[in-house]
């Protein structure tokens, strides 16, 4: 008789439970936060809605993860570029209803034109999921590239850059329209994280670092003493006006520097164990998404802070352990890009809170409201928990 085929056995999945239990954590961290950012809410808005739709959108996160690692996340790099084409098509919807005919489910918000609603849900806005969808797909890029290299010259590493730009510049191009300028810095910083651990000539690293040094310093220089040059060069808009609101507070505080005087104001009164949930301090713009931080230090003080902050950085470190562990390369350029939009991201909602960094609309991972940024990051931790079950299952035997 003719043998039956067996089917070969599934790989044992082991969960990551210190991955769990810090990513549990924020989750209770943001539901708290947002809870105390409720009184500041603008007039009309409901705040139980608020808090009913993150629990909802954290259910649906929790939903996709498991989903996704049943499904293989290698599923996730073979088909990257129906996705990223799939987003394309979004970003131009937004573009098409923001310039030429207004369209069903898109409305503008402060001027920016990046949502898509969804009925009983809210709104998703597709160049958060793009943005690691960029990641996933350069990461293929780098992996074939240095599959097919044989040299390490300029020369290789100016075809890698060609054929990352081939999608990413588009898509920046199609963001910033929205305007949006917040998410194509992210989207940027994490591909030259990517970048940087791929390979390439060192060389590049150190340019890149020089020619961002003197940059930065040339336009700190004309900011602060040629003023009218600096107008001529990049225009009167929003952004100089935030620059002015940063390092010119106190001459701005009742205009472009209003927000972080507000955000000082609330962290900087708080004390050590903060005013209490649900204090009300100052009145404060977006107090649920941008300012999200500001809103926990003012209700628990230095204490919930620095507790809020090292959850976040034990988060971090395990994240950097999981990929140095593990031996794929092409999980690890995306662990790499993701680390890096996830610090970059961290420092700087924070640290425009307190006054390190510039306002802008950069949120807090997995502390501010809202399902986009939430749900974008789900794929990228779907690969982090398969990867971290590889490195337990070898350990262990």
């Amino acid at each position: 008789m003719p043998k039956k085929l067996q089917r070969p056995s599934k790989i044992a999945f082991h969960p990551d439970y210190i991955l769990i239990i810090l990513l549990s954590t924020l989750s209770v961290l943001s539901l708290l936060a947002i809870y105390g950012s409720l009184p500041l809410l603008s007039t009309g808005r409901s705040g139980f809605d608020l808090i009913i739709k993150q629990i909802l959108w954290i259910i649906i996160a929790i939903i996709m993860l498991v989903g996704l690692i049943i499904l293989g996340v290698d599923r996730l790099f073979t088909s990257i570029k129906i996705i990223y084409w799939v987003l394309f098509g979004l970003l131009v919807l937004l573009l098409v209803d923001k310039y030429m005919i207004d369209l069903p489910l898109i409305s503008p918000v402060n001027g920016t034109t990046a949502w898509i609603t969804l009925p009983g849900l809210g709104t998703i806005q597709p160049s958060e999921f793009m943005k690691i969808a960029l990641l996933i797909l350069c990461a293929n890029i780098i992996h074939e590239h240095n599959q097919s290299k044989v040299t390490a010259t300029f020369t290789d590493d100016i075809k890698l850059f060609a054929k990352i730009a081939l999608y990413v510049v588009p898509a920046l191009i199609l963001i910033v329209a929205q305007p949006d300028t917040g998410i194509p810095i992210i989207i940027a910083l994490g591909i030259l994280v990517m970048l940087a651990v791929s390979g390439i000539r060192k060389e590049w690293i150190f340019y890149s670092g020089l020619f961002l040094i003197m940059s930065v310093s040339l336009f700190l220089f004309l900011f602060f003493n040629f003023e009218a040059v600096l107008i001529n060069i990049v225009g009167a808009s929003y952004r100089l006006n935030r620059l002015y609101g940063w390092l010119h507070t106190e001459q701005y505080i009742s205009s472009y520097g209003l927000q972080l005087y507000q955000s000082l104001l609330a962290v900087g009164s708080s004390g050590l164990f903060g005013h209490g949930l649900q204090s009300v301090v100052i009145n404060m713009i977006e107090p649920q998404n941008d300012f999200i931080f500001a809103v926990f230090a003012q209700d628990f003080g230095f204490i919930g802070a620095s507790f809020l902050i090292l959850i976040q950085l034990l988060l971090d470190l395990k994240i950097i352990s999981i990929a140095m562990k593990f031996k794929g390369r092409r999980e690890k350029y995306l662990i790499a890009g993701v680390i890096g939009m996830l610090l970059f991201q961290q420092f700087q909602n924070m640290g425009m809170i307190i006054g390190l960094m510039p306002i802008t609309g950069i949120t807090l991972p997995f502390i501010s409201a809202g399902g986009s940024s939430l749900l974008s990051y789900v794929p990228a931790l779907a690969v982090l928990f398969v990867m971290s079950s590889n490195v337990i299952r070898k350990r262990t035997f």
